[in-house]
């Protein structure tokens, strides 16, 4: 095939693979899913579009600005190497949203943690947000200037790194240990971080603590290099970045909230029937033979979407089966309030769906219905009176006699082996009278 017509076979293939995806995003069953993927997967294909191609936008100049609000574009060198893979991988996404579509919970469950900032590139969006300072009162003098220049942290190890700016100095924990916070300039990035590490919230691996703690001496008992300490300040940091969750905005929050308590209806939308031909011409029986050893030989492994079985088979897409799909991204999600009491910023969770609602046992009944029964509707008994202690000890005594072990050993007028012996005879008559009672 010449190289005009496979190029433009392969833009043909890179449409209807873009229309396919932005109409099965349509399909989603969140609103906010809808909207996040459409921008996701047009902000994709642009990346991969020739300059010459784009529209006039911000975007069209992206490769010589470098200034991008979306995916960087690529070079026409790099769009022609990588066309068959990144349509590969399109492919890949345009079944895995059809499972989704289908209601297969895994892949539901991942659309809901890519929309709402769990994972992938809206984490990091949000995590921008909370890595800003709080607004404070700048001092207009050249001292109060100088000193908001450089964090403690990037003063003690002589860098500009922007991760040193986060952290207060450090503090003496113990003789071998210093202990570094979080700075109070940033103090919603602090309230998170200490909320979900005592919470225990977390995708993979938790948070161990909301601080850092590192050694004042290395392993030959001498200070710590200062490129070692940076190193370890930045290693807890991009540790500690890759696991927090960051807060959702307060609307959303709340939207999922609604949504699983009932009080907001979920959006679900009605797919689209596939168009049929009026009047279908009749196909010879060459066509026919031609594309079932065509399709023979292309060895296409159906995908999960169009053979849904076994274990994952899809689930019915109901309002129940959204709720509680929502009530298990709601625990990943947060959200800060402002406390005015503490004057501080408070991480609040979302809690997991916890079965029926109360509401189906209000109605009221008569509380000497269930009168003497507990919880496991064992009938209670009364405890019994204690004994006065002198009986309890007259008894104890009765039942059992404490000796040494070396009473035997004694001799037979030994006052110890006497009581001994005298014990067990009485022992033994009580013995034998019981066994003739019975």
């Amino acid at each position: 095939m010449p190289p005009q017509l496979q190029q433009t076979a392969s833009n043909l293939r890179s449409i209807h693979l873009l229309r396919a995806l932005l109409r099965e995003a349509s399909y989603l069953s969140d609103a906010h899913a809808r909207q996040y993927f459409r921008r996701y997967i047009v902000n994709r294909f642009r990346a991969y579009q020739p300059t010459h191609n784009a529209t006039a936008s911000i975007h069209a100049q992206a490769v010589d600005k470098l200034r991008h609000r979306g995916f960087r574009r690529r070079h026409i060198s790099i769009i022609n190497e990588r066309t068959r893979a990144m349509q590969r991988k399109a492919q890949k996404g345009l079944n895995y949203l059809r499972r989704a579509n289908l209601a297969e919970a895994p892949c539901l469950e991942k659309i809901l943690l890519f929309t709402y900032g769990r994972m992938g590139r809206r984490k990091y969006a949000l995590l921008e947000h909370l890595l800003r300072p709080d607004a404070v009162a700048k001092d207009t003098t050249e001292e109060g200037a100088a000193d908001e220049e450089l964090a403690p942290l990037q003063k003690l190890y002589y860098s500009n790194e922007r991760f040193l700016s986060f952290f207060d100095a450090p503090k003496q924990k113990s003789n071998t240990e210093y202990v570094i916070d979080i700075s109070d300039r940033y103090s919603r990035l602090k309230a998170v971080v200490k909320s979900q590490c005592q919470n225990g919230v977390a995708l993979g691996r938790g948070l161990k603590r909301p601080n850092l703690v590192t050694p004042i001496y290395n392993v030959w008992q001498r200070p710590m290099p200062v490129k070692r300490a940076r190193n370890n300040v930045r290693r807890w940091y991009a540790e500690t970045m890759t696991r927090l969750l960051p807060p959702l905005p307060d609307e959303e929050w709340d939207s999922i909230q609604a949504m699983i308590s009932g009080k907001k209806w979920i959006s679900f939308v009605k797919t689209r029937t596939r168009a049929v031909p009026l009047d279908p011409e009749p196909r010879q029986e060459e066509d026919q033979f031609k594309t079932l050893v065509h399709d023979a030989l292309a060895l296409d492994k159906p995908s999960k979407a169009d053979r849904p079985a076994g274990v994952d088979r899809p689930h019915t897409l109901n309002p129940r089966f959204m709720q509680r799909l929502y009530a298990k991204i709601h625990t990943y999600c947060c959200k800060l309030e402002w406390n005015d009491e503490r004057n501080k910023w408070v991480a609040v969770w979302g809690s997991p769906l916890h079965g029926l609602s109360p509401r189906l046992y209000s109605t009221p009944v008569d509380a000497t219905l269930f009168a003497g029964v507990d919880e496991e509707g064992n009938v209670v008994k009364a405890p019994a009176e204690p004994l006065p202690k002198a009986q309890n000890e007259e008894k104890a005594r009765q039942q059992y006699g404490r000796f040494p072990f070396y009473a035997d050993f004694l001799s037979p007028d030994h006052p110890v082996r006497k009581e001994a012996e005298a014990f067990r005879h009485q022992r033994s008559q009580s013995a034998a009278a019981r066994a003739g009672g019975d």
